[in-house]
């Protein structure tokens, strides 16, 4: 990937803008493309775009982007990787087109001079992209469909700035501080921001499969979702009859994923824990590829006290060692954890983005600049305890789940009968008594702001599926409009990118999450009483019983108990238990006196209380709450 952004001036009335004017934007986006930069600024002083480049396609100089079409009327900038682009090449060679380089952004050049908005329909992959037409003086701006790249905007005085990172474009726009009260809301509740926020208030993301198009004497017009447009999601497969036909065109699928997400000039690698997800990705790249080396990087938490490292590094070791793979374990160290509060682009929901970004640095220190991971594969296929208590309530047909999934406790429902399906917080992660208890939690600027049931409830609106039967549907449209894209995606991209690294997803396919969106739900399941049954049949075929059952979900040894205490697979202790009460002093002062405090955003007793539990070391534990509110806490700190 690489990092793109711009100003455009979306009237001609406006000042023209200067070359000085992105320096800044450029300079925030060094990390994410340190291979090579580049700008382009028209003539007209009407536009001016520019990149950081991570070169995976063609790493010549000639291969630098801006890109051009043949005729230089069209300019492309690209962050990401388009994975068919030699077929579509192939296709614009016959036409006529000619070609310099074998870089995808080109032919991103030359697929819009071509087919117009319409390329984006043709397009596979992830990416963030803007092309242009110098002569029309019109030109879009588009995410991929999965929101793997991520891509934000401002709107300000006839002009639209984009970049590929928030903080570059606050610094065009200093009311950009003015934080948004929803996003506190959603962040605190659910752990991501909805609905094209950010914290900063007047900066938006672009949604997944959105396009903004433009032109630099008129307005911007308002993003349209692309994607949604050209996908049969709701048709039924009706020529796959059994469970074996299901999981042939499974493994099939992620082989070709796989396969596609390993081409390019960058030697590739894995970030494995010791779970289904990313060990089939390491089975099926050996499949592949016999006899390639391959390196592998494994997450374990150092304990504070001892620094007996503490998590899934030996299963993982035994299963990269089976497939002969070099594996790396990366140690989590919590002095470095805490130096990481508050640093990323945005506040951080968890310390998955500090374990990403650790796994990242140890990645280029070993020379591998792209790295596939197993993100997306528990959406598709069930993969999580509450999705299958999601079906057991509302499907009686499955009522014979609830012997083992429940609800999670948090959902503040002492009669379950009565649930509704906007109740249970589709999409699992939002703790739901914090969204019930929102007057005692939240300061007077926050309550103003939507509940995220409310939120909820407008997502379950926009869906033709009204009726509670149709639960596991909408809550797999729910994880990939929002908890994928903007949870896990945006924890997952960025902290990589800031060590210039790439991720690659190769469960994250339109023909895979068809395919699961349309098996039906008793094959699905399956004949076990487990989560993702149809990747665990997919795993037989590539990896030995004593492997592929080594750890059933992930885990981050943090909480106040022994994790996963009755699945057997639970972590001797947790490894940050102590970590508010070693840090209170610090934490204590900064959360309950901070600048953010004069924004109002939280409860005073609620705050008091929530960090004097940390005050006991008999009974602390690892606060989730509490960590993103000292996330918000430093963050505003550092930018204000």
């Amino acid at each position: 990937m690489c990092g793109i952004a711009g100003i455009i001036n979306l009237s001609n009335r406006v000042s023209k803008i200067e070359k000085k004017d992105i320096s800044i934007l450029k300079k925030m986006l060094f990390s994410r493309g340190p291979d090579a930069s580049g700008v382009w600024h028209s003539q007209k002083k009407n536009i001016i775009l520019t990149t950081q480049r991570l070169a995976t396609q063609d790493k010549r100089p000639i291969a630098n982007q801006p890109c051009w079409s043949s005729d230089k009327k069209i300019v492309a900038i690209l962050n990401g990787e388009i994975y068919n682009h030699r077929e579509l090449k192939n296709k614009l060679e016959l036409k006529g087109y000619i070609f310099l380089t074998n870089n995808d952004t080109e032919v991103i050049a030359n697929a819009y001079h071509c087919w117009g908005d319409n390329f984006l329909k043709k397009i596979q992959g992830q990416f963030a992209l803007t092309v242009y037409n110098k002569l029309k003086k019109e030109g879009i701006i588009a995410r991929d469909e999965h929101g793997i790249s991520p891509l934000f905007y401002l709107k300000r005085e006839d002009k639209l700035y984009f970049s590929s990172t928030p903080d570059s474009l606050f610094s065009q726009s200093k009311e950009s501080l003015l934080i948004n009260p929803q996003a506190v809301s959603d962040f605190l509740v659910a752990d991501y921001v909805s609905e094209g926020n950010t914290f900063f208030k007047n900066i938006k993301y672009l949604k997944p499969g959105n396009f903004i198009k433009f032109n630099t004497e008129k307005n911007a017009s308002i993003p349209k979702n692309y994607i949604l447009s050209k996908i049969s999601i709701k048709k039924d497969r009706k020529e796959i009859k059994n469970e074996n036909d299901y999981v042939e065109e499974i493994y099939e699928s992620l082989k070709e994923g796989v396969k596609t997400r390993l081409k390019g000039d960058k030697e590739v690698g894995i970030f494995l824990s010791s779970g289904l997800d990313s060990s089939l990705i390491l089975a099926l790249f050996r499949k592949l590829y016999p006899e390639k080396n391959i390196k592998t990087f494994t997450a374990s938490f150092r304990d504070q006290k001892n620094s007996e490292l503490i998590g899934e590094h030996d299963n993982a070791l035994k299963i990269s060692n089976f497939f002969n793979a070099n594996n790396k374990i990366v140690p989590v160290d919590s002095n470095e954890l805490l130096k990481s509060i508050g640093s990323y682009s945005q506040p951080s929901a968890s310390i998955m983005e500090f374990i990403n970004q650790s796994l990242s640095k140890e990645s280029r220190k070993n020379g591998i600049e792209a790295v596939l991971t197993g993100e997306g594969a528990d959406e598709l296929f069930l993969g999580y305890d509450h999705n299958l208590a999601l079906i057991s309530h509302f499907k009686k047909k499955f009522n014979f789940l609830n012997k083992k999934f429940k609800f999670r406790s948090n959902y503040g429902k002492k009669n379950n009968s009565k649930l509704k399906i906007e109740d249970v917080f589709l999409g699992g992660g939002a703790d739901i008594d914090l969204d019930n208890n929102r007057n005692s939690i939240f300061g007077k600027e926050v309550l103003s702001s939507k509940s995220f049931k409310d939120i909820i409830v407008k997502f379950i609106n926009n869906f033709d599926l009204k009726n509670p039967e149709d639960a596991d549907k909408i809550s797999f449209l729910i994880d990939f409009s929002l908890k994928v894209p903007e949870l896990f995606l945006r924890r997952a991209e960025g902290p990589t990118m800031n060590e210039g690294v790439e991720l690659r997803f190769p469960f994250l396919q339109t023909n895979l999450k068809e395919l699961a969106y349309s098996i039906p739900l008793n094959i699905k399941i399956g004949k076990k009483i487990e989560t993702k049954y149809l990747l665990r049949k997919v795993a037989e075929k590539l990896i030995p019983k004593d492997l592929r059952f080594a750890k059933l979900p992930i885990g981050i040894p943090a909480l106040k108990k022994e994790y996963f205490k009755n699945s057997g697979q639970n972590f001797k202790k947790p490894a940050f238990k102590d970590f508010f009460y070693n840090n209170y002093s610090m934490m204590s002062e900064i959360i309950l006196d901070g600048k953010y405090r004069k924004l109002n955003l939280f409860n005073e007793d609620f705050l008091e209380k929530t960090i004097k539990k940390q005050s006991d070391s008999s009974n602390c534990f690892f606060d989730k709450s509490l960590w993103k509110i000292w996330n918000i806490a430093r963050w505003y700190e550092r930018l204000a």
